[in-house]
């Protein structure tokens, strides 16, 4: 029996949140880890800054034997803005310097990649280019993102790989009747402004106030502001805080509608999810979103930093179960056509291009 290629993975642990960290998950459990042996170097498993040195100097020294040893030619390093990619810089020159051969994918929305590549002085950015520019092939999950690595680093031929849907839940969601409360879940939370935690308090005290039968359900990671417990204790908002896959899993079926305020996107793993469980979608119209959720097909797309018409999307899906199911059904179709089978034929085509 021929022995599958070998592929090392370096990214964050899989068994970790976080969009990168589920991305990572997808790719070992799907078809891909058929064909080839996957295997995972964790660079990163919490915020903890003493732990985290650590963590990333082992991943350094298991790369290191790994190629030593022969284990097999590629390393795919997933990346994202900010610590991680000089971490990820590191992982690029090391494995070169060991004759391997390099994936770079950049999870990061375009935003957050000029942002970041804005704010460095010029030998840091110099450092980057030439680190990124040594990558044998360089992945983003939109072209929006492609384009912000092209223009931030000098990359070219950059390859456009979306991030996975989860599978399709098959769900028969009763119909509602007009004095029904209507739910509506933000998974974005409160620790990381990109996600527009501030906009999506803003935009939910508008539109509780416009519709009383709407019910925003807020979630995920930070602590909830003082504007945001105040619309709790108003009844017009419920609190979830961190959500694990269970608690998560029971919001998701419960809501119809699906809200994301984000300033900046990859293409988020977050927005996929929503559309595998059949939710009615409103975004921003930020990164790579547009790019699988078309304004009036399968999502309702709006500004971003506008918390107005934001507020105004969601009170439109409350009010027309008809908008609602047609952008359900469209976005779970659109779904489907992502799965982790079709993205692993994408990356499956990059290795082998590389063997």
């Amino acid at each position: 029996m021929t022995e599958r290629p070998r592929v090392l993975q370096m990214g964050p642990d899989p068994r970790i949140g976080g969009g990168m960290a589920a991305v990572l998950r997808g790719l070992l459990e799907s078809p891909l880890a058929t064909r080839f042996e996957l295997e995972v170097d964790s660079t990163y498993r919490g915020p903890a800054r003493l732990d985290g040195i650590v963590v990333f100097a082992a991943a350094l020294v298991r790369l290191a034997v790994w190629s030593l040893r022969g284990r097999g030619r590629i390393v795919h390093i997933h990346a994202t803005v900010r610590g991680s990619s000089y971490r990820k810089a590191i992982c690029v020159i090391l494995a070169k310097v060991l004759r391997r051969r390099v994936v770079l994918q950049m999870h990061s929305g375009a935003g957050d990649i000029a942002a970041f590549a804005g704010g460095r002085g010029r030998i840091d950015l110099m450092a980057l280019r030439r680190a990124f520019g040594l990558a044998d092939r360089v992945l983003a999950v939109s072209a929006a993102s492609a384009a912000a690595l092209s223009r931030a680093y000098a990359l070219e031929d950059i390859v456009v790989v979306p991030n996975p849907a989860p599978p399709v839940v098959a769900l028969e969601r009763s119909a509602t009747e007009p004095d029904d409360p209507i739910e509506a879940v933000f998974l974005g939370g409160f620790a990381n402004p990109a996600k527009g935690g501030d906009v999506m308090l803003a935009s939910a005290a508008i539109a509780s106030a416009r519709d009383p039968r709407l019910r925003l359900i807020l979630a995920g990671p930070g602590e909830l502001p003082a504007a945001g417990a105040e619309l709790v204790a108003r009844g017009r908002v419920e609190w979830a805080g961190w959500l694990d896959a269970r608690r998560k899993d029971e919001v998701l079926r419960r809501s119809r509608i699906f809200v994301m305020s984000s300033r900046s996107e990859g293409l988020p793993m977050a927005l996929l999810e929503a559309m595998s469980y059949g939710l009615a979608i409103v975004a921003t119209d930020v990164g790579g979103i547009s790019e699988v959720a078309g304004s009036g097909e399968e999502a309702l797309l709006v500004p971003g930093e506008d918390p107005e018409a934001l507020a105004t999307a969601l009170c439109a899906l409350a009010e027309d179960a008809d908008l609602r199911g047609r952008l359900a059904a469209a976005a779970t179709e659109k779904a489907a056509g992502l799965s982790g089978g079709v993205v692993a034929e994408s990356i499956a085509a990059v290795y082998e291009s590389l063997l």
